[in-house]
């Protein structure tokens, strides 16, 4: 339940092994290589390390970055598209490559499938468009076929030019309206669904006017091919059976595909992913650097797979050497990647931490303290048995075992949340006869609710403060985790403002007010003058960044600001408490509704209908609500969420990850 521990992998080798060790790199799918310098030295992670640490490898010569021959990866990736259109399959990428493999061999015979297969693609398309075309003047001529005249008649005509088409419906209007105008017979042969089917005769001396006219409204032209003659319907059946020899053809052309896909389909598996693996070994070269005879590479891996990627590496390559460093030893301004290790448990809520960023490699990681927190709060706004039981069903069929998914991960989990609170609450769907309250009724103890949901609320405050200050001590920012609103001064103030209120709602005085005011205003004033107190205890000359009297304007604005909202973002916990008690007066108003009827279908109908409103949209509702507090009442004091992803390198693309 932390962010994992990293190490910085520095490699040395013979150039002449560069490729064969990063392939195992990427086979292993452990070692992060993206570079996060702050100052842009470079952007490669190898020359930003190299830059930092070039003396204690001088002895190696001077190194440069490695710029790697030229590959036309392009045209081979289109052979592939190709042979995937033409065989009609998706061909995957598998971890499962040879590992000897030479590419010059791989590419060559991608070249030479794509080339034995070129000839299905005339085939095919010649087939597919001559079958369309045909069907496509069978569905023209189909309202002549009652019509028994020789098409040749029409075609050879003297006087007269011929156009048979089709309109949309809405410009058969336009046509019908415009008839005057029109130099043309036109005859109406027929309707189909969305369109009109038109024959129109116009002198050849008009020829152009009515050619323009329906070009105007779209007029769709069928040409009848000129070696056409006969009578229409035995044309039609003419051409009929010449589209079923088509399709005959073009079946066997399929089964033929289908003999190819089992001749051809494992090697081309095989062959694609061993040019994906060669593009990602391309790429990784980028972040190469080199002497005349050593390459040097280094890349960020977990403490937990460390030892194992290391002994790999030493017994496959003899002339290597694998040298680590600890993130405290590299300098600052390389920064670590983030990859998050929760249990089981927890780990469907680090979805929900990294939509609000990922933790810095410094920081706490927030997941453990937000699955906890977030599943109290769902279930104390959103306690039944029954609706719990919904979420939970509704999540496995979200997350199947074998298809899991973060958001059904979840869903199960504030559905177990919420049937717990629902057996303390002593409500299953919203019917609280039923079951006893092990805890509390909500209706009936409005106040001990909402006093409660506030009093959880300061708790979850006072351990964002301390893990406020965890952080800030890890990134050593002494000054913030003294002097700062979220450090022990603010601490301290929050405090004296909670003991003070909560005496006056008590009417006690266990502590003198005035020891909390002189408590609150050393607090504020501590706040206020961090700037100098810290330089006072460093024995510095204080450091104001843009001037004196700006920095005081600003921190007088700070305090007001750290004041409201402290008292804000305790006061924002009484949600919790009225969204307990907003759930059961939902039900009440359902409740009553389902009553008020003489008809006890109906009642149930009113019911199961009040139970699929409030599962969806207050549910809804309450998931936002529960996630506010997360975001802005407790992140907000302890995290910054500006870390970076630990991003292994891969040539697999990986679906979505619990």
């Amino acid at each position: 339940m932390a962010v994992e521990k990293m190490k910085l992998m520095n490699i040395v080798a013979p150039i002449e092994d560069m490729h064969d060790i990063l392939k195992d790199l990427i086979l292993s799918e452990k070692l992060h290589i993206k570079n996060y310098t702050k100052d842009k030295i470079a952007d490669s992670l190898t020359m930003s390390v190299l830059s930092k640490y070039e003396d204690p490898i001088r002895d190696l010569g001077r190194f440069t970055r490695y710029r790697p021959e030229k590959i036309d990866f392009k045209s081979l990736d289109e052979d592939i598209v190709q042979i995937e259109r033409l065989l009609d399959v998706k061909i995957p990428v598998k971890k499962e490559v040879d590992e000897h493999y030479e590419f010059d061999k791989v590419a060559n015979r991608i070249r030479e499938i794509y080339q034995s297969l070129k000839p299905l693609s005339k085939d095919r398309l010649f087939e597919d468009k001559e079958i369309r075309d045909k069907e496509e003047f069978l569905e023209s001529i189909e309202f002549l076929k009652d019509m028994d005249f020789d098409i040749s008649e029409i075609q050879n005509m003297e006087h007269f030019n011929y156009h048979i088409g089709t309109l949309t419906k809405e410009r058969r209007i336009k046509l019908r309206d415009n008839y005057e105008n029109i130099p043309a017979v036109v005859l109406h042969i027929g309707s189909s669904a969305g369109t009109e089917s038109y024959l129109i005769f116009t002198p050849k001396q008009n020829e152009e006017e009515t050619s323009k006219i329906l070009k105007s409204l779209n007029f769709r032209e069928i040409a009848i091919p000129e070696e056409l003659t006969g009578v229409v319907s035995e044309v039609a059946k003419d051409i009929k059976k010449q589209v079923d020899v088509l399709k005959e053809k073009k079946e066997d052309r399929l089964a033929v595909v289908k003999g190819i896909q089992t001749q051809y389909l494992e090697e081309i598996v095989l062959l694609n992913s061993e040019l994906q693996l060669e593009k990602e070994i391309h790429e990784l070269q980028n972040n190469v650097a080199v002497t005349k005879n050593f390459f040097y590479f280094t890349g960020w891996i977990s403490e937990l797979d460390w030892k194992e990627v290391e002994q790999d590496l030493l017994r496959k390559h003899e002339n290597i050497i694998v040298h680590p460093l600890e993130s405290k030893e590299v300098e600052r301004e390389i920064i670590p990647p983030t990859r998050l290790r929760n249990n089981s448990l927890i780990k469907p809520f680090e979805l929900l931490v990294n939509m609000y960023g990922i933790p810095n490699y410094n920081e706490l990681d927030p997941t453990f303290f937000l699955g906890i927190t977030y599943l109290i709060l769902f279930g104390a706004m959103f306690g039944d048995v029954g609706q719990g039981l919904v979420f939970i069903v509704i999540g496995f069929l979200l997350s199947p075992k074998k298809k899991p998914s973060p958001y059904g991960e979840i869903l199960k989990r504030i559905g177990v949340s919420s049937t717990i609170f629902g057996f303390l609450y002593g409500s299953i769907f919203g019917l609280e006869e039923v079951i006893p309250a092990l805890l509390v009724r909500p209706m009936e103890n409005i106040n001990q609710v909402l006093y409660t949901a506030i009093g959880f609320g300061v708790i979850l405050l006072l351990i964002s403060f301390g893990m406020s200050m965890y952080n800030l001590g890890v990134e050593g920012k002494k000054d913030e985790m003294i002097f700062g609103n979220h450090g022990f001064a603010g601490l301290a103030f929050y405090i004296a403002l909670l003991v003070g209120l909560l005496q006056t709602v008590l009417g006690s005085n266990v502590i003198p007010s005035i020891v909390l005011v002189v408590i609150s205003v050393i607090s504020l004033g501590m706040i206020l003058l961090r700037v100098p107190l810290y330089a006072m205890m460093n024995k510095e000359k204080p450091h104001y960044e843009e001037g004196k009297s700006s920095y005081y304007i600003e921190g007088g604005f700070n305090l007001i600001e750290t004041i409201l909202s402290f008292l804000s973002n305790t006061i924002s916990f009484i949600r919790v408490g009225a969204f307990a008690l907003n759930h059961v007066g939902l039900f009440l108003a359902f409740t009553t509704m389902a009553n008020m009827v003489n008809n006890k279908a109906i009642g149930i109908f009113i019911m199961v209908l009040g139970n699929i409103i409030i599962i969806g949209l207050e549910g809804l509702i309450v998931l936002i609500q529960g996630l506010r507090l997360e975001y802005y009442e407790l992140f907000g004091k302890y995290f910054k969420g500006d870390g970076r992803a630990f991003v292994p390198v891969t040539f697999i693309e990986k679906e979505g990850e619990i």
